[in-house]
């Protein structure tokens, strides 16, 4: 709930036998500041739009509130109505209908040119850039480092957006690569040569066969060629 509170002022003015007026511009403008405080979005993304088409209203005398509330989720762009309502003296004298129209800007990457599928995503063939929209985007890539370096899974037109569901990971070490175990314990370092036994990504911990001793040992994927042992 978000609590707003108006004095006499021009915009709600103490008039004769004990009656105030509050406007409709006034009603809008509070409005305008609860969503501005309520959305979740970043202030330098959205911009918001308060409309009220209700008329000014003629209240008693007293200790004037305006209470507004956004049913349901807040995370929300595009037309978004929510409520208020008007207190005098902590007594509800009128429920209000408001509508918040909502622009978020995203970041979105798409792609410079024509990708086929089974393409490993480079930082030539993308660019970010920010799109406005009164539509909730899901699905959009907007970190580089959840794009580059990994694998389409469809093909993409030229200036097409990324959406997380049209890339895959690639493991940087696969069953059967083989690669250097190394570990070290201060400044002793000894290496031997191994077999990997599972896919891996960067820092997943993986199995490994040790070529030398043909012993199954646990590591943790450095790189595509390095397999690192804690002691």
């Amino acid at each position: 709930m978000g609590w707003v509170f108006i004095y006499a002022s021009p915009a709600s003015q103490v008039l004769a036998r004990g009656t105030q007026v509050l406007t409709m511009e006034t009603i809008a403008q509070e409005g305008q500041k609860y969503m501005e405080n309520t959305l979740p979005w970043d202030p330098d993304r959205i911009q918001i739009k308060v409309v009220y088409e209700g008329k000014s209203l003629l209240l008693p005398k007293g200790h004037l509130t305006l209470d507004y509330k956004l049913p349901g989720q807040k995370k929300r762009v595009g037309r978004v109505p929510f409520i208020g309502f008007v207190k005098v003296d902590g007594i509800i004298k009128k429920r209000l209908r408001l509508v918040a129209n909502v622009t978020v800007a995203y970041d979105v990457f798409r792609s410079v040119r024509s990708l086929k599928r089974g393409h490993v995503i480079q930082h030539q063939d993308v660019e970010l850039i920010r799109v406005e929209s009164n539509k909730l985007m899901r699905n959009i890539i907007s970190d580089e480092s959840d794009l580059i370096g990994h694998r389409l899974i469809r093909n993409l037109g030229q200036r097409e957006s990324f959406l997380n569901y049209m890339v895959r990971k690639i493991p940087l070490v696969k069953t059967g690569d083989r690669i250097l175990i190394v570990a070290q314990k201060g400044p002793l370092r000894v290496t031997a040569p191994g077999v990997v036994k599972e896919n891996g990504f960067k820092n997943d911990t993986v199995r490994v066969e040790n070529i030398n001793s043909r012993k199954l040992i646990f590591g943790t994927v450095v790189d595509s060629h390095t397999i690192r042992i804690n002691y």
